[in-house]
């Protein structure tokens, strides 16, 4: 069961003051316990009204459906995970054990030469092919999206239309021929006692 969370203030949360009910040296203290009360009630509510009158200042401008070029993340490229497969540093790759270890400088230089030859050779060939790619894979799914939007959907709606009716008129058959026979049955068969008698 999840764990609810009592925000100060709430109805709910009725042992939210860690103020003593009864003051222990009496009414001088419980005076001023009620004070600061009222003073904690008066900033309290103070705060609230400054809240509300910032959110109203603050106007979020509504969301456009679609992607924001102003808002595309520059370094995390792959938010939803999707080529994790091919997420692969050097040391993914390449591995000395403990007891094969070459020259550590060979191994800087290997480290240095495969990260950056892997990165620059990526970078040019997506230069070359990224930008006729994305206009071919925009292509594809939008006329992937028309068909599943103008086509497919109508289609199976149709369909499922058609075997509502089907349904209907099946479960009115079965009610009308079966549905009689089988009460008949388990009212007959249904008054049948078996006894283990032994003999």
């Amino acid at each position: 069961m999840p764990k609810v969370l009592l925000k100060p203030g709430s109805e709910h949360n009725l042992n939210e003051s860690n103020m003593p009910l009864l003051p222990e040296d009496g009414t001088e203290k419980a005076e001023k316990c009620g004070e600061t009360f009222e003073n904690e009630l008066e900033e309290k509510k103070d705060e609230s009204t400054e809240k509300k009158k910032k959110d109203k200042k603050l106007k979020v401008p509504k969301e456009k459906p679609g992607y924001d070029h102003d808002n595309l993340d520059m370094t995390l490229r792959d938010s939803k995970g999707i080529n994790r497969d091919i997420d692969l540093d050097f040391d993914d790759i390449l591995a000395e054990p403990s007891t094969a270890h070459g020259f550590d400088p060979i191994w800087r230089l290997s480290f240095v030469l495969f990260t950056q030859i892997r990165r620059w050779i990526y970078r040019i060939i997506a230069a070359f092919i990224a930008v006729p790619l994305s206009i071919i894979w925009a292509v594809i799914f939008s006329l992937l999206s028309v068909i599943l939007v103008w086509v497919v959907r109508p289609v199976i709606r149709i369909v499922q239309l058609f075997l509502a009716v089907f349904k209907e008129l099946w479960v009115s058959f079965l009610q009308a021929t079966l549905e009689p026979l089988c009460a008949t049955a388990g009212a007959l068969f249904g008054r049948v006692k078996v006894s283990n008698n032994l003999v």
